[in-house]
């Protein structure tokens, strides 16, 4: 999916707005500055991610510059004690879109994000069968359970590694992956023998080696 550019990110007066690539060091200790470079680095991955969770891109372009905005308020705040400042953003994303179905009292959808999808228009017999595919598989994830859900929209559509996801969710990166390991195997019992096929659609065990 490709997201409208980044509404710019917008300070108090006084503040430099240059854009930085953040070292590991100035992870531990973001700042106006850094957070800006983290902005054009982290914005499309948190979209997908909520826009995953909620179902609605327009909601996944706004909640992801809400986190960057709740992100600046409470810089002094953060400490990094071994947590990586990606998982920190999508621990705010994560509780803004928790706030969100508080408020709305729905469950959460689930959309599987267009990264997973086949890129371009679905001109030909095989991209159809592929994306009614992928429809299927989105059905299917409505029946997993939250946790299974959320492990699988941070790994796929946020791009997280299993440390990340583990400092989002509250667990280790050995249960994360065990957590993603029987999501997949409950999805691909949903989806029945198709799954089973070496062309299905759908999320693989693997992330990048993650």
């Amino acid at each position: 999916m490709v997201y409208s550019a980044a509404p710019a990110l917008r300070y108090t007066p006084g503040q430099e707005h240059a854009a930085v690539r953040p070292t590991g060091s100035d992870r531990a200790r973001p700042d106006a500055q850094i957070l800006t470079g983290l902005y054009e680095e982290l914005y499309d991955r948190i979209a997908r991610y909520v826009t995953a969770r909620t179902g609605s891109r327009d909601l996944g372009e706004d909640l992801a510059a809400e986190v960057f905005v709740r992100a600046v308020e409470s810089i002094g705040s953060f400490r990094a004690r071994g947590v990586p400042i990606e998982a920190w953003l999508f621990r705010i994303a994560h509780n803004l879109v928790v706030d969100h179905y508080r408020r709305s009292a729905r469950r959460p959808a689930v959309v599987l994000d267009d990264a997973m999808q086949i890129a371009g228009s679905a001109d030909t017999a095989a991209e159809v069968e592929q994306r009614l595919a992928m429809e299927r598989v989105r059905q299917m994830m409505e029946h997993l359970n939250p946790a299974q859900q959320e492990v699988i929209s941070l790994r796929f559509s946020g791009e997280l590694s299993a440390e990340e996801a583990g400092a989002v969710m509250g667990r280790t990166a050995g249960a994360i992956r065990e957590l993603q390991r029987t999501a997949l195997k409950a999805l691909r019992g949903l989806m029945g023998p198709e799954a089973a096929h070496p062309g299905a659609a759908g999320p693989s065990q693997d992330v990048g080696g993650r």
